[in-house]
């Protein structure tokens, strides 16, 4: 059988024979230029007559993924194998190209069958379904099956010859080049040693750059079914615009978004700011305490879809995939981790914008970004750029959520702050819910420039990062929290509180979210808080909180307890044993320096000794 690539000139012939066949609605329908286009993907078979009595193409998604599609055979050969042999031709190509997947939609399962192909869901394939499908009139009572092929590794030389000589092909010199999209493609030598077996994936979605680049990636390097979760922890309704539609287009079976403002506040949120947490002084940990929300209900929508992996688009050098990676290991172990960031070739945003483009993937950032930021409902960070020196003063552009102190009004606002046993409930006199007291108290820190912090911290994986920070809300919350713990908590719990707040923010920073450790912590503090009621009022005024009043009704502060007149209480008198016992460890250590002569070492030097000059 002569069975060869198809010709400028065999373009007539190809566009009757598919019509033909698209008219009585077993293909779609092409064009002469559509054909003419795609040339170099056609094969065509002809008899001893020289008529094409078959034709098929393959068309590439990706360097690793393709379709069989417009497979035709001409009346009159039907019956003489031509379709079994110019679909194995396809097959042997397809090889040829490194295609590991092959896929087709299709009426003739069985013929397909016959060569190798399984049946599966057309949902592994949104590629098709974006791009075809939804502008087909029968997408919704489609009778055609998905079949799939798993080619897996791409042939060795040998291989190729021996297969070669087994039917009329036509020869290495003949052969076209590799389409633009794959010859020399800079990520076709994507690492693929020990990669485990993979189904289906949930993927920690964005809709951001890396992400996704994750999903075609995801599919193209471990055959597998990609879902997407991404969650609403307030960061911009802009973010959730046609994310659904970007995540399907990019690859994905199904993108699933869920709501957690009041989760995010309610139990990660208020929980660590009844602690005190912050990190190395400044940080009020907006981007880690997200984190293990986030990879909670990855985990439980793997487990709701069937998924048997999760994956995270972290990079290898940073603490998100510590804190994702600790958080699936806590709630389920047995899910397989794909960080890609750890395995890719891709090493820049040049790199993945480039990724992108080859696999056509909608993005819409540019190589000219030039900072890195994580937004959510506690928090706007900014990473990158000119911020890599940190000799470099932030340029005021930067900043997204706050406004300058030097712009902020020129008259101070009073807010008070309603707690109930740690957790804020009110602003100014008005019960809100967990998210919408975040959300207020942002709004009013932002105005008046409250809550930019310029931090060099210490990464979890030893190397030290330049991180610019807006925490409006956070900071005023912090600040009314701790104002009225000092009202209401005795000395020795507050100290305590105070050096347990370090271990909590650095477990919250280190994704320790669901150790024993932090949660017994927490017991502890969901213990001190059950006095901690009352309001505190605060002056916003150009970046500075200040406190303008506090009350509790368990107040441990008694102005007639403090008085000095008064001698029912407090006798002062008793000071003096109470001092002798309270520095008799000082006294001890002294006598016993000055005993047989000797001197205290705090003792004033003898100045006698010194001649003047």
């Amino acid at each position: 059988m002569n069975i060869r690539l198809a010709h400028p000139e065999d373009v007539p012939e190809i566009l009757f024979l598919v019509n033909e066949h698209a008219r009585r609605g077993d293909l779609l329908p092409r064009t002469a230029a559509s054909i003419h286009d795609t040339l170099a993907d056609w094969l065509i078979a002809k008899d001893d007559t020289e008529q094409i009595v078959a034709c098929v193409s393959l068309y590439s998604y990706s360097p690793a993924l393709a379709e069989v599609r417009s497979l035709a055979v001409h009346d009159r050969a039907k019956g003489g194998g031509w379709g079994s042999t110019i679909l194995k031709a396809i097959i042997l190509e397809a090889r040829r190209r490194d295609i590991q997947t092959l896929f087709a939609l299709t009426r003739a399962v069985r013929f397909f069958q016959r060569a190798g192909f399984e049946i599966t869901g057309r949902e592994r394939f949104p590629e098709k379904v974006w791009r075809d499908c939804r502008h087909c009139a029968l997408i919704n009572r489609c009778d055609e099956t998905a079949v799939v092929l798993n080619l897996g590794h791409p042939l060795h030389p040998q291989e190729r010859s021996a297969e070669a000589g087994s039917r009329r092909m036509v020869s290495a010199s003949e052969r076209r080049p590799m389409p633009p999209t794959m010859r020399n493609h800079p990520f076709r030598g994507v690492k693929t040693m020990s990669k485990p077996a993979v189904e289906k994936v949930v993927l920690a979605y964005s809709g951001g750059l890396d992400t996704s680049v994750i999903v075609p990636w995801l599919r193209e390097n471990y055959g597998c079914e990609v879902i997407c979760f991404c969650a609403n922890i307030g960061q911009g309704d802009h973010e959730f615009e046609g994310l659904e539609e970007k995540g399907l287009a990019s690859g994905a079976s199904k993108v699933i978004i869920e709501d957690l403002r009041h989760e995010f506040a309610k139990d990660f949120l208020f929980p660590m700011m009844q602690a005190g947490a912050i990190y190395e002084r400044q940080y009020l940990l907006g981007t880690s305490v997200a984190r293990p929300l986030i990879a909670k209900w990855q985990v439980a929508v793997a487990e709701a879809e069937g998924a048997d992996a999760v994956a995270h688009g972290c990079t290898g050098k940073g603490n998100d995939q510590v804190r994702f990676e600790l958080t699936y290991k806590a709630l389920n172990p047995t899910l397989k981790v794909i960080a890609p960031w750890r395995e890719w070739d891709i090493r820049s945003r040049e790199d993945a914008l480039a990724y992108a483009r080859a696999h056509h993937v909608p993005v819409t950032q540019t190589e000219k970004s030039i900072y890195s930021r994580d937004a959510n409902m506690w928090h706007l960070s900014h990473e990158g750029g000119i911020l890599e020196d940190p000799a470099n003063e932030p340029e005021e552009s930067m900043f997204q959520l706050s406004v300058s102190p030097e712009n902020a009004p020129d008259e101070a606002e009073i807010v008070e702050i309603t707690f109930d046993k740690g957790v804020p409930v009110a602003v100014n006199g008005i019960q809100l819910p967990p998210a919408a007291v975040v959300e207020t108290v942002n709004k009013l820190g932002s105005k008046h420039g409250i809550g930019r912090i310029d931090l060099v911290e210490n990464r979890l994986v030893g190397m030290k990062s330049r991180g610019v920070y807006e925490t409006p809300g956070g900071t005023i919350l912090y600040a009314a929290h701790r104002e009225l713990e000092s009202l209401c908590l005795d000395r020795e719990t507050l100290h305590f509180k105070q050096q347990m707040a370090l271990r909590y923010a650095e477990m919250t920073y280190f994704g320790m979210w669901y150790h024993t450790l932090r949660e017994s912590l927490q017991a502890f503090i969901d213990e001190t808080q059950k006095t901690v009621s009352g309001w505190v009022k605060l002056k916003l005024y150009k970046g500075n909180v200040i406190v303008a009043g506090r009350y509790s009704p368990h107040s441990l502060y008694r102005e007639d307890f403090a008085t000095f007149g008064q001698e029912d209480v407090y006798d002062q008198a008793d000071a003096e044993g109470f001092i002798t016992l309270f520095g008799l460890q000082m006294k001890v250590k002294a006598m016993m320096e000055v005993s047989d002569g000797g001197r205290t070492h705090y003792a004033s030097p003898d100045y006698s000794k010194f001649k003047r000059d």
